[in-house]
């Protein structure tokens, strides 16, 4: 029998509850039209045109937004509710000015952001890019011989005018360049341009030069001779997928910020990553593989305020120079626990996506604990209150995986409704920080990854990771499973099990009256939709792993008709939601 005190104590937790539910319903909730503005192409030397974005409210009352930029060039205003159309009516304009007449050439891209201390999911940033980059006076083109990974590049050209004509000379190597001018070489607007460089069958290793005369235009400013050089190498050469500004976000005194960044080998070789140089004092890189790098952003002795620098790569590819990688670092003063933007995600692939009732998720943020606290729960059940750190899921206090003053882990309630708005909040000592929505659907399956691509996979037969025996493990023996081995894939999400489970709770082993808490009609699907040799089965056992929480299991015996190969792919589906793609290594013999 419970005592009156530990009642009485439940029925203050339900009521508090209940009062934090009700309270979310009638909150206002920010969304925006989009996160994103541009990029924005403009004449140097002008203003750039207005733009504007619909800040909607998807809850109940008013939103009370303050827009704040981080550069002077960049400002808005919010407009008065129903000033565009909307939801309905409740719906904010928030008008951005481009004020880059003094900026020079180049692309730039800053940040608005919009805050309101009581609604659910704010602040949220407009990223907003302006190019105001004029016809260029010089161009280095970095391509591999004929028959290479990247015979040829182009560069965007933006003019201002019409009436634009371009004529090409090269000075050495041959035919080797071109000017793309659209049809019939007119463009009555303000239009990108494309110089294409291509390594002529035959022209070896070296630098050629050649020129590009732009004429004709009815805006002076674009009649100009443009420098070519071709740079024809064997060495690797650098691509990043965009690079645009990456923003990170610290305290005041707090703790530094971390960003990985990965690198793409489009010439020829090996690229070996060794560095980079910093242009900034609380911006430093370091090689974490051959591939990749390290960022690091110190916000020690910073006021609050936005600062930005830019990293230089050092590597053996030709073109580190040309690879700049900018950054942003907002020091912000301390106060409350804050959750990011897109700050809810799974903790497989650590995408923002929906999760499922019972999933492991992370959240990422500021000031979640005290600096230097590095807290993982010590056992189970997982208790709801870690470092003086709790996250409040719908109001109610999750159970907690680990905490630190970026990033916390919790398990999410089975009670979770797809039907309703779900909240998320972190309460740090005492102080209770911002709101945000999530999604929720009934499963959301995501596998787990132990290296690389290669799924968190164990070979039950001999307790090995499936992987190519040229690819290690810290831990593990690894080497390809064969048809007839049992595997156990390791996932999360898969979602509500029967019997029912309990979050923050050991899963039942199947002993002393326990069964195992198992999901029916899983998936396993081996190869790829396009590959031609797709094998489907259903897993004999799909459930969660015993005695964990939140993590389920798939076991299952590896069919004789898997056409094998080093990285074959496999994925799950669960009520009708397919899982990530992950790799395991299959040979006919296991060698």
């Amino acid at each position: 029998m419970q005592s009156k005190s530990k009642a009485v104590f439940l029925v203050l937790t339900c009521a508090s509850a209940l009062i934090t539910a009700a309270d979310l319903s009638a909150a206002p909730r920010l969304a925006l039209s989009t996160n994103t503005v541009g990029p924005v192409n403009t004449v140097t030397g002008s203003n750039g045109p207005s733009q504007t974005v619909q800040a909607l409210n998807l809850g109940d009352g008013s939103l009370t937004l303050t827009p704040m930029s981080s550069a002077t060039w960049l400002s808005a205003s919010v407009g008065t509710r129903g000033s565009c159309s909307g939801n309905g009516g409740n719906c904010y304009a928030v008008n951005i000015a481009l004020n880059v007449g003094s900026l020079a050439g180049g692309t730039y891209t800053e940040f608005i952001t919009l805050t309101d201390p009581n609604a659910i999911d704010a602040p949220q940033d407009i990223a907003v890019t302006v190019n105001t980059a004029s016809v260029p006076a010089s161009i280095t083109a970095y391509v591999t011989p004929n028959g290479g990974a990247l015979p040829k590049s182009f560069f965007n050209i933006f003019t201002t005018g019409t009436g634009v004509k371009g004529a090409v000379t090269t000075q050495s190597g041959g035919n080797w360049l071109a000017f793309v001018s659209g049809s019939g070489g007119l463009i009555p607007a303000v239009s990108p341009w494309l110089v294409q460089v291509a390594a002529p069958a035959g022209l070896g290793a070296g630098t050629y030069t050649g020129s590009v005369a732009i004429s004709g235009s009815s805006v002076a400013a674009d009649n100009k001779t443009i420098a070519v050089s071709m740079v024809i190498t064997s060495s690797p050469i650098l691509q990043l997928s965009s690079n645009s500004a990456t923003r990170l976000v610290a305290v005041q005194g707090g703790t530094p910020q971390y960003a990985v960044v990965s690198f793409d080998n489009i010439g020829q070789g090996s690229l070996n990553v060794t560095g980079g140089s910093s242009s900034a004092k609380f911006l430093t890189a370091s090689a974490t593989s051959p591939n990749s790098l390290l960022v690091t952003a110190d916000p020690t002795g910073l006021a609050p305020g936005i600062y930005n620098g830019t990293i230089t790569v050092t590597s053996n590819a030709a073109n580190n120079a040309q690879v700049p990688l900018p950054y942003q670092l907002v020091v912000a003063a301390a106060g409350a626990p804050a959750i990011l933007p897109g700050g809810v995600v799974n903790i497989s692939t650590y995408a923002q996506e929906a999760i499922s009732p019972g999933d492991i998720a992370a959240i990422f943020g500021t000031q979640f604990a005290p600096s230097g606290t590095f807290t993982a729960a010590p056992s189970l059940p997982l208790a709801t209150s870690l470092a003086g750190t709790q996250v409040l899921v719908n109001g109610v206090p999750a159970p907690l995986f680990f905490v630190s003053p970026g990033q916390v882990n919790f398990q999410a309630p089975y009670s979770l409704d797809p039907a309703q708005v779900n909240t998320v909040q972190v309460v740090a000592g005492g102080t209770q920080g911002n709101i945000r929505s999530i999604q929720v659907n009934r499963s959301m399956p995501r596998l787990l990854t132990r290296t690389g691509s290669y799924g968190t996979i164990v070979n039950a037969t001999d307790g090995t990771l499936p992987f190519p025996t040229s690819v290690p493990d810290a831990v593990f023996k690894t080497h390809p499973a064969k048809p007839g081995d049992v595997i156990v894939i390791y996932a999360i999400g898969l979602g509500p099990t029967s019997p029912a489970a309990m979050e923050g709770q050991p899963s039942n082993d199947g002993t002393a009256g326990k069964p195992l808490q198992s999901i029916a009609n899983v998936m396993v699907n081996f190869g790829g939709f396009f590959s031609g040799h797709l094998s489907q089965l259903i897993a004999p056992f799909a459930g969660l792993t015993p005695t964990a929480a939140g993590l389920y299991q798939i076991n299952l015996v590896i069919p004789d008709d898997i056409t094998p190969g080093p990285a074959v792919q496999l994925f799950i589906n669960v009520n009708g939601v397919n899982s990530n793609v992950v790799n395991i290594a299959i040979s006919p013999d296991g060698k």
